[in-house]
């Protein structure tokens, strides 16, 4: 795949800062799934992600984004 070329320092600092953006709304989407996956935690529309984690064990074989396959 082709890098794209920036005109300046600020365009590849937007660049950058939008693909970070939508890097962290692909995880808090994904985080969303798995709370709505997990019988324990659907309809809690506060769940913390440290929260999520743990009842979420028992159910790791359910397919999840993959963004949890990911480091």
């Amino acid at each position: 795949e082709e890098q794209p070329r920036f005109q300046s320092a600020a365009d590849k600092r937007a660049h950058h800062n939008a693909l970070e953006r939508k890097r962290r709304d692909h995880i808090k989407d994904s985080f969303h799934s798995l709370r709505d996956s997990v019988p324990s935690l659907q309809g809690e529309k506060g769940t913390k992600t440290k929260l999520t984690l743990p009842p979420a064990f028992p159910y790791e074989h359910l397919p999840f984004p993959t963004v949890f396959c990911h480091g």
